[in-house]
């Protein structure tokens, strides 16, 4: 258990699945998604206010959109969204089958092209035993009907990367040239080559995982070029180097970190949801913050801004 002392909660949300936190400085806040509210959610830095939009369908994450509002992950597939004026437009859905597999996280790169993975639709649910979750480890392949997908400004939509079970992030270096995604469940961060058009190639293990380092999540990456990496089921938010060595490790005061982001003015303050799905008396007991919004206390780095998808 992380004792939290870096941490400050913002809002005792109790989030049940919180994901893609992302800093607006169109109107200074910060957003994030509970997915199985479902929601999206803003809390301004200035003022500390703070608002929700209950979504027509669940919304898995969002990215800025240069015309206005966001571009997002959803139930149906890819929309335009406005959460402060109540407003969704479903475009294109790439899953071939959303029987075996849905939408996840989703970010822009450095050009602002929208990336977005899917994940198995079988996941496990907090009735998912320890034995069956380590067995499901051993034959995760035969689950791995999730995809990585790229959305370009044109509004076409390209299939990058298949047979993943939970894609997370992805995540990209500041010159652009890499992209790091997270399979959670086979716990596992790959790298890639990223070229100008946007072609990856050369995947290569960036990062393996054991169960009891929890499942790799979101992540966020400085001006040095470091990934700030979420567990989910670790207590801990974990920075890595561009060679995979650990930097250094904040301990949380909840268990369920999901999704990290840079915000403020400067990009120096850094941002946490987290999650709170089946959580019993006794659990909430221990963890009376969960699913909350939180921010880290001195990074020490500052985030990339984030650009907006163009189209």
């Amino acid at each position: 258990m992380g004792d939290g002392k870096d941490w400050t909660c913002l809002w005792e949300a109790k989030a049940i699945l919180g994901e893609s936190t992302i800093w607006d400085p169109r109107d200074g806040c910060i957003y994030w998604v509970d997915i199985d509210a479902p929601s999206v959610n803003w809390f301004d830095l200035a003022s500390g206010d703070r608002g929700s939009w209950v979504s027509p369908q669940w919304i898995s994450a969002i990215a800025l959109r240069e015309k206005g509002g966001f571009i997002a992950s959803c139930r149906e597939g890819l929309a335009i969204i406005d959460p402060k004026g109540g407003t969704y437009q479903a475009f294109a859905d790439p899953i071939p089958d959303r029987r075996i597999a849905r939408l996840n996280d989703g970010v822009t790169d450095r050009k602002g092209r929208y990336w977005t993975g899917s994940c198995d639709s079988s996941q496990w649910d907090d009735s998912t035993t320890a034995e069956d979750k380590e067995s499901s480890l051993k034959d995760f392949d035969k689950r791995s009907t999730g995809e990585l997908y790229r959305l370009d400004a044109d509004g076409s939509i390209h299939t990058m990367e298949r047979n993943i079970v939970t894609a997370n992030g992805p995540a990209f270096s500041p010159d652009g040239k890499t992209a790091y995604v997270n399979d959670s469940m086979p716990l596992v961060t790959w790298v890639y080559d990223l070229a100008e058009d946007g072609t990856l190639s050369n995947r290569r293990d960036f990062l393996t995982f054991k169960p009891e380092d929890g499942y790799p999540d979101g992540m966020a990456v400085d001006v040095e070029g470091c990934i700030w990496m979420a567990f989910y089921e670790s207590w801990v938010l974990r920075r890595f180097a561009p060679d995979a060595s650990l930097v250094e490790e904040r301990q949380l005061p909840v268990r369920r970190g999901l999704r990290p982001a840079f915000g403020g003015e400067a990009m120096d303050r850094l941002f946490l949801i987290t999650g709170s799905a089946g959580y019993t008396d006794e659990m909430w007991q221990r963890e009376p913050l969960a699913g909350g919004l939180f921010e880290l206390h001195n990074p020490g780095t500052r985030g990339l801004p984030v650009i907006p998808f163009p189209g």
